[in-house]
């Protein structure tokens, strides 16, 4: 009996030690993650044909005909473009909806046999590339710069000779306009145009310039209403509108992508959704980021806040901690607490509201930078009208907010170059410069880390007016937001 435990012992030592190899023949019970080595739009895709929306008259093809498009997980190439290491996000939409959202009736042999269909959009380091709808696996419908292209696969691989080579390289040497920058730039404009007409009525309307300079030479200067500016998803466009009916008075902010085609009437479904009008008000634009938005909000007091893009019509502002984390939230509650106490030093203030502490914040443009700041509203003993305190909070604004906020010119500099700026933005390729003054808006080429002497340019604006947004693309995104801003309607303007 004895020997029988030796021997079930021994066997299920055996089978203990056997438990804990890693041998080869045991891997295929395991569950492993998979591994994506292609991308799902990987191959060469040929241009068959440039189609014609219910936007864009056939005479307006631009000769995408014929032009190769090759895609992988380490660049997309389409025609005389390239990007790097691009990123691809699948999405399933009812084909029907996507395409009426695209002004676009498709032939019957080119309809998908699924109702339901993949979308993959395709970007790169945060820039918008296309959108392809996939027809079946050998046939896709691209929606790229502005254009809409019919697309076969004429193979399952890219170019070997493509993928051998080093990618910077490759790319340095296929660049369109090496060396050329453009910026899409926001401004705010007082529907008035002095200063007592500004204070009394705080109404404004919304306009987009586009400024590309390419070898110290400018482009024709574009102009189109509202604020038009770049996301991951495309080209967008944001306004105020006014209130819906006479018993809606109060202005609603809209933005959309400029690629989707919505109806006033879903438009104003979106913008009143689960919304009761209680009182008039006015919003401001005062910043305009690639995700976020800051407005003044006067709803008898005036708040500032932050507002997501995509839920642009919510009522509630983005709250601190949740944009600045722990830290920053902690620097905005110290630098709210002391102006809070500096404000009950004077013995006129009645109360404070301490309501919505969390999103009473903004941003505010001073000396080239973009700078965060919080709100406190209050008011006197004597008066039924609202005041309101702005204070500094000395915080970085995170990289989400702002993408780009750099200005490679000193500020004193620029002041001695241009004793009146009140403003101005620098290229991240450092070779053009805007500067603001009161009155004007001025384009410079920089040359050896200089500005040269005379602008490019010279822009009238009118008292009041304020930048907004300043959107820099770079060598060849230069071209492609150019024909997208045109696209959108924009026009050429005369400057001095």
């Amino acid at each position: 009996m004895r020997r029988v435990y030796k021997i079930l012992l021994v066997i299920f030592l055996l089978l203990s030690l056997s438990g804990c190899a890693d041998l080869s023949w045991t891997t295929a019970g395991k569950i492993v993650p998979p591994v994506h080595t292609m991308c799902p739009l990987e191959g060469q895709w040929l241009v068959i044909q440039e189609m014609e929306t219910d936007e864009k008259p056939e005479e307006d093809n631009l000769g995408w005909e014929g032009k190769n498009i090759q895609l992988s997980g380490n660049f997309a190439l389409m025609g005389d473009y390239v990007w790097n290491r691009p990123e691809f996000k699948i999405k399933r939409v009812n084909s029907t909806n996507y395409l009426v959202t695209k002004y676009l009736n498709l032939p019957n042999e080119l309809m998908p046999e699924n109702k339901d269909v993949e979308v993959i959009t395709v970007s790169s380091e945060e820039n918008f590339i296309g959108e392809f709808m996939r027809i079946d696996e050998q046939r896709l419908i691209a929606f790229v710069q502005s254009n809409v292209l019919y697309l076969k696969k004429v193979s399952d691989q890219v170019e070997s000779d493509l993928v051998a080579v080093d990618q910077n390289d490759f790319i340095a040497n296929q660049q369109s306009n090496p060396g050329s920058s453009g910026v899409l730039l926001g401004l705010k404009l007082p529907k008035e145009s002095n200063a007592e007409d500004i204070v009394a009525n705080g109404e404004f309307t919304y306009q987009t310039l586009w400024l590309a300079i390419d070898n110290m030479k400018l482009h024709p200067i574009l102009k189109g209403n509202n604020v038009f500016f770049p996301r991951s998803s495309g080209f967008w466009e944001l306004q105020i509108r006014p209130g819906l009916d006479e018993l809606s008075l109060e202005e609603r902010l809209s933005a959309h992508d400029v690629s989707t085609k919505i109806l006033d009437s879903q438009l104003k479904t979106m913008i009143s959704r689960g919304e009761a009008k209680k009182s008039s008000g006015k919003k401001v634009i005062e910043y305009v980021g690639n995700d976020f938005v800051v407005v003044e909000n006067n709803l008898g007091v005036n708040h500032l806040q932050v507002l997501p893009v995509d839920k642009i019509s919510t009522s509630e502002g983005i709250k601190v901690s949740d944009l600045l984390g722990d830290n920053g939230s902690a620097a905005y509650s110290n630098a709210r607490a002391q102006a809070r106490r500096s404000l009950y030093k004077n013995p006129n203030i009645k109360s404070i509201d301490d309501l919505s502490v969390e999103q009473n914040f903004g941003l505010i443009r001073k000396n080239g930078h973009w700078y965060l700041r919080g709100r406190i509203n209050y008011y006197l003993q004597k008066s039924s009208e609202p005041s309101y305190l702005d204070f500094n909070v000395n915080v970085v604004p995170p990289g989400k907010l702002i993408m780009y906020d750099t200005l490679c010119l000193s500020w004193q500099y620029i002041k001695d170059k241009v004793p009146d700026a009140v403003d101005a933005f620098t290229s991240p390729n450092r070779d053009m410069a805007l500067v603001v003054t009161k009155t004007k808006l001025l384009a410079f080429s920089i040359t050896a880390g200089q500005l040269v002497n005379e602008p490019l340019a010279k822009i009238d604006l009118p008292y009041g007016a304020s930048v907004i947004m300043a959107e820099w693309a770079t060598d060849f995104y230069v071209d492609n937001w150019e024909k997208a801003f045109l696209a959108n309607g924009a026009e050429v303007m005369e400057n001095e």
